[in-house]
């Protein structure tokens, strides 16, 4: 299978204080070479999480150039930046990537 009409979903399972207003259950969407799709995404924008998936988008363009999935089951959740109000910070994103038909917006599964 080819994955040139997929895109990475970056679908936020827990948000908490989040001071860029970032709730449970948004999305933050990328086109297979990593570029955020805004119109497609329904979190606000937040650099703390986004710098943090950047090394999956990049891992995922490499496991496509293998052949492979692009989306590993070892590194698919991520947190954001911030430390945690518990932590003197002022809240937490966690998300889930997973990958996507871009026409379909079904699951690609491996």
């Amino acid at each position: 299978m080819t994955f040139e009409n997929c895109e990475i979903v970056a679908t936020v399972s827990k948000a908490f204080h989040c001071a860029n207003m970032i709730k449970e259950g948004e999305t933050l969407v990328f086109d297979m070479q990593g570029r955020l799709l805004a119109a497609k995404s329904s979190a606000n924008l937040c650099l703390g999480i986004i710098a943090k998936l950047q090394p999956a988008l990049l891992m995922a363009q490499d496991r496509v150039a293998e052949g492979l999935h692009p989306i590993s089951n070892r590194y698919k959740s991520f947190d954001c930046f911030d430390t945690g109000i518990d932590h003197g910070g002022t809240g937490k994103v966690f998300v889930d990537l997973h990958l996507r038909d871009a026409t379909t917006r079904e699951r690609v599964e491996p």
